[in-house]
């Protein structure tokens, strides 16, 4: 075997091993950024109940507020 073809040999081994690692790279990065999209609940059932029922409060008194305002000024 030649020195040249030897040479080529591991010049190939190189660019094959580079592109591995890019390969591998991103598909950390993938995994990674995947993780950051995971939705963790911060707040218990009863919580969101409770959330929802003042929210639904809330709507209910601003649509009160805009008929009362209807009523009286026009």
């Amino acid at each position: 075997m030649e020195s040249d073809d030897f040479s080529d040999i591991v010049k190939e081994c190189g660019k094959i091993l580079d592109e591995g690692m890019a390969i591998l790279s991103d598909v950390e990065f993938d995994i990674n950024l995947a993780k950051e999209d995971l939705v963790t609940p911060s707040m218990t059932r009863q919580e969101l109940v409770d959330m929802a029922h003042e929210v639904a409060d809330s709507v209910r008194i601003k649509k009160a507020e805009s008929s009362f305002a209807k009523r009286h000024f026009n």
